[in-house]
């Protein structure tokens, strides 16, 4: 998720119908700027060379656990469709290729391996999802990243990443603590406040063929 705000501008965002390997560019409807979502830059238009402004923010949710948490949720419909029988995109997903066949050029991963995508001093990382389900913890310098995703969660699931001092992230009794703070699966929330980390699931064919000097990290089990 990205702000809208930039220089004085609260900006409207569209796909812009481009695609940058395979990745969605946007484009503003006030100033017809185009914007990659996987560098996280303008890359023309009166915005060109401006970063997104990233949010750590966004969650990705299957129905079920989001009417779970919210009941009474109003569906918002087009033309009196609120869902789509066939899906586009169950072909894609069920391929081990790309974007109309496309394979990643960097082959230390599989094309389509689920990754956590982040920045870390500026430089690209990457965290094979399926290191962190029940939770993991990667050494970021002097700081912890903590990564949880439940055991089997559907693609659709959003990861889990908080950061936190050096040794604060510890597993008790089977459950996950920062200090006091009790880690609830479910939500995906500490008990208290927990600093996030901006970043986001993805291809692996998506951010390495957008950045090629992604360097892989591998996380460890409490």
């Amino acid at each position: 998720m990205y702000g809208r705000s930039y220089q004085g501008k609260e900006l409207n965002f569209e796909p812009s119908g481009g695609l940058l390997h395979a990745s969605l560019v946007m484009q503003d409807k006030e100033t017809s700027s185009y914007w990659a979502i996987m560098t996280g830059d303008s890359l023309a238009g009166p915005f060109q060379g401006t970063a997104l402004d990233e949010l750590p923010l966004g969650e990705k949710a299957t129905w079920a656990d989001w009417k779970a948490r919210y009941p009474h949720t109003t569906v918002l419909s087009v033309e009196g469709e609120e869902h789509v029988q066939n899906n586009p995109y169950d072909n894609y997903f069920a391929s081990e290729k790309g974007f109309r066949g496309s394979t990643a050029e960097d082959d230390r991963l599989p094309t389509k391996e689920p990754i956590f995508a982040f920045f870390h001093d500026d430089k690209p990382r990457a965290i094979v999802l399926a290191g962190v389900a029940g939770g993991a913890i990667v050494r970021l310098g002097e700081r912890d990243l903590f990564l949880h995703r439940p055991a089997g969660a559907p693609l659709f699931r959003s990861t889990a990443a908080h950061l936190g001092d050096r040794g604060s992230f510890s597993q008790r009794d089977g459950a996950w603590h920062h200090g006091d703070q009790a880690f609830d699966p479910a939500s995906g929330r500490f008990s208290g406040e927990v600093e996030r980390l901006e970043g986001f699931d993805t291809f692996w064919f998506n951010f390495s063929e957008t950045h090629p000097k992604v360097k892989i990290l591998r996380p460890e089990k409490g």
